[in-house]
């Protein structure tokens, strides 16, 4: 019976080993680390043939490192020592790869109780470690980025990283055993609504959003978080982890936005006095300094030109003015000079003409000189005659005082025959007739001659009279020669002066035309001045309307807004 229960036992214990065998990676050693043998399992992990490890030590297994240090040493001590070893364990495959275990290595005693070899059975755990670590390697990553707490199922802290203690400013002996409520506002945790937010987390229900919070002291933090419930491997609710990112400055951001937004909101409306003078945070300041001296700087230009609008609308209206009674004195002065230059064409007509007749003139008065010369000599001649006919008359007049004396003469030897005739008688008669005929003859001659002295003086004083009025008459003739050649020099004079004067009254016709070509040309320009300034004034005045759309705060008064955090208001 005892045989048959030894058999039993026996067998029943190699039916172990086999199920052990088949399900483990079985190795043996010797207390020294020798490999004795090793099952399939064992070889297939590793990727070995038997023969490949049989008789070699375990350092094969190992990083070098680690087999030279004195933990792997004392590793080997305490197994030949008899004592149990069990653990993951990091081995070397044949391959390269990293391959991790879960091992037991157990000390084979002989009945004495000493160790005689050590077997070793384990488990590939290579795939859920390289998963661990991965999960390790998250979670370590999350936590280095992340604010990490843990709280129980009622709100109280466990724990917490460094994190979330830094974003809150307090130390984690201050927070754990805590409520989760001694960093929200007082007056939020009496509400139904945080009650029903651990509901819901106690409920299995994932809480994702941003929230504010309070950290020690009552500074206002903002952070994105999630709540996420933690189970068990039975399903059961165990505990709730947060994950948070500090997103306070955001907020500030979203508040300094905020401000900016509503500031140039106005601005685009016109309105100037969005001055922001809540002060912010860093670099927030700057860029709120840089804004306000912006909107400054765009006040004073605003205004600026609004002064310079308005005076240019008054300037152009002015300059319109002007312009338009330039335009018309221009066209004026266009007709004027239209009109001056036919009067000057009509002038120079009559110039050109009077040039004509001057030089007709000047032929004429040569022409008269040459007849007062020639009449000069006309003159001279009459006057020679003139004296030739004073001396014949001066000779006559002797000769007829000779014929006087004759006559005297014969009238006393008239008488005497008279006489003479008278004594002789009768025979005297007939020459006392003849005597008396001849006294009468001679009596006739005597008056005669008389009347011709008479009149031979007479003509003689005419002809001394007509000699001084020829020689008057030369004189003057000469004086009217004289006269004539400066006459002519005159009208040469003037029929040169007129012929320039033509010349110059072209010139001047041309440049007339010029300038009333020029005046036409200034009067099309003060049109389009005229034009141009209209639409500078209506420009001017859409200028001021345009500028008068900005309120402007002249005693820059600005409202001063406070600066809030914005955002999904979750206070949870």
């Amino acid at each position: 019976m005892r045989k048959l229960f030894r058999r039993d036992v026996s067998g029943d214990n190699q039916a172990k080993v086999d199920a052990i065998m088949r399900s483990q990676a079985v190795i043996e050693f010797t207390l020294e680390g020798l490999i004795i043998t090793a099952n399939e399992n064992f070889l297939s992990v590793l990727g070995y043939e038997l023969h490949e490890i049989t008789g070699k030590h375990h350092t094969m297994f190992v990083d070098q490192d680690y087999a030279q240090s004195a933990q792997y040493k004392q590793f080997w001590a305490d197994l030949a020592g008899g004592k149990f070893q069990s653990a993951a364990y990091r081995r070397i495959a044949k391959d390269g790869r990293e391959v991790w275990i879960q091992a037991s290595y157990n000390p084979v005693l002989n009945k004495a109780g000493k160790p005689v070899k050590i077997i070793k059975f384990a488990t590939d755990i290579t795939e859920q470690k390289n998963r661990a670590a991965d999960h390790e390697a998250q979670t370590a990553a999350l936590s280095r980025v992340q604010a990490v707490i843990e709280l129980a199922l009622d709100g109280t802290v466990i724990t917490a990283n460094d994190n979330l203690l830094n974003t809150i400013g307090y130390s984690l002996d201050e927070i754990v055993g805590k409520h989760h409520r001694m960093f929200c506002d007082p007056a939020y945790t009496r509400t139904p609504e945080y009650a029903e937010f651990w509901g819901r987390l106690r409920a299995g229900e994932i809480i994702a959003a941003e929230f504010q919070r309070f950290g020690k002291g009552g500074k206002e933090v903002w952070i994105d978080a999630s709540y996420n419930p933690v189970f068990d491997a039975q399903g059961k609710l165990i505990k709730i982890i947060k994950f948070a990112s500090n997103i306070t400055e955001r907020k500030r951001a979203e508040g300094v936005i905020a401000r900016l937004t509503e500031s140039l909101a106005k601005m685009a409306q016109g309105d100037l006095s969005g001055r922001i003078d809540t002060s912010f945070i860093g670099q927030y300041e700057e860029l709120r300094l840089a804004y306000n001296q912006s909107l400054s700087r765009l006040l004073d230009i605003v205004t600026g030109l609004q002064r310079t609008s308005r005076s240019l609308k008054t300037a152009t209206g002015e300059i319109l003015a002007g312009a338009n009674d330039l335009s018309e004195r221009t066209t004026k002065q266009a007709a004027t000079i239209e009109q001056t230059s036919a009067a000057i064409e009509q002038l120079s007509t009559a110039v050109s003409e009077n040039a004509q007749r001057a030089a007709n003139a000047s032929e004429k008065a040569r022409s008269l000189a040459a007849d007062a010369t020639q009449g000069g000599v006309v003159m001279n001649n009459a006057n020679a005659a003139m004296a030739a006919i004073e001396t014949s008359s001066g000779k006559i007049s002797n000769i007829i005082s000779l014929i006087d004396d004759v006559a005297f003469q014969t009238n006393l030897l008239a008488l005497n025959a008279s006489v003479e005739a008278a004594r002789a008688g009768d025979a005297g008669k007939g020459f006392a007739v003849v005597a008396v005929e001849v006294r009468r003859l001679a009596q006739s001659a005597a008056q005669a001659s008389s009347e011709i002295k008479t009149l031979i003086e007479a003509s003689a004083h005419e002809v001394q009279a007509g000699s001084a009025l020829v020689a008057q008459a030369a004189q003057k003739l000469t004086d009217i020669l004289a006269d004539a050649r400066d006459s002519s020099e005159l009208i040469d004079s003037i029929a040169q002066a007129n012929r320039e004067q033509s010349g110059a009254l072209d010139e001047v016709t041309i440049a007339v035309r010029q300038m009333d070509e020029m005046t036409q040309h200034n009067a099309a320009l003060v049109e389009q001045t005229n034009a141009a300034i209209e639409q500078t004034e209506a420009q001017a005045a859409e200028l001021d309307s345009v500028i008068d759309n900005f309120k402007l705060d002249n005693d820059r008064g600005y409202q001063s807004v406070p600066l809030r955090l914005v955002g999904v208001a979750r206070r949870a």
